[in-house]
């Protein structure tokens, strides 16, 4: 196998976390994508990757797996161990429950309120749409929110232990300091002590 992936981009940073949770970051040959270099369209790369995401994950067969959740749950069922997307029916369906709400109603508002105002983005995203933005950054506010109430209620994202759900409120978290939304900082105080927690944990080393 072999990873394509990016430095400093939330896909490829979800699963980087995801295996280095895993022990298994060194496990198999890594090749750096430059996205701003434009490298996820060349042909070589699409003919692994179609829509040009980045990360992908490409088999011994020949094989590209793109989407950062597809890629996690191959290379959850090759390393197991330590579970991060579930032990059972209704464990799996309610961390990926959590896991898909991080996904769809903070993280994607964020990438459209990053992608529609950051100058590094303009010759990405043509045309960047101001009002765009506005309307994601309003619902990127309002969903932390949520998540704070949430995070209040229970020890991590999807329960009472660490899993996918978490390293993807905490890769989205991240990319919101390019649009200097930081949540935790004063208030969401739920946020903030989930944020020190999993923090700590060497498996989210940058």
């Amino acid at each position: 196998m072999k990873l394509y992936y990016a430095r400093m981009a939330p896909n490829p940073d979800r699963v980087r976390f995801f295996l280095q949770e895993k022990g298994q970051w060194d496990a198999f040959p890594k090749t750096e994508i430059s996205i701003m270099k434009n490298e996820h369209r060349d042909p070589a790369y699409r003919a692994l990757s179609p829509m040009a995401h980045v990360p992908v994950l490409e088999l011994e067969d020949g094989t590209g797996l793109s989407e950062s959740r597809a890629i996690c749950t191959y290379l959850e069922g090759l390393y197991p161990e330590p579970n991060l997307m579930g032990v059972d029916p209704l464990e799996r369906a309610k961390i990926e429950m959590w896991d898909r709400r991080v996904e769809l109603t903070y993280f994607m508002q964020i990438a459209g309120w990053f992608r529609n105002s950051h100058p590094a983005m303009a010759e990405l995203e043509k045309p960047q749409s101001a009002e765009w933005a506005g309307i994601s950054e309003g619902r990127a506010r309002k969903v932390a929110t949520f998540f704070d109430r949430r995070l209040s209620e229970s020890t991590y994202v999807a329960g009472d232990r660490f899993t996918i759900a978490d390293i993807t409120l905490h890769v989205a978290l991240g990319f919101g300091k390019l649009v200097k939304f930081k949540p935790w900082e004063a208030e969401h105080p739920n946020l903030a002590a989930w944020r020190e927690r999993v923090s700590a944990r060497a498996g989210l080393a940058a």
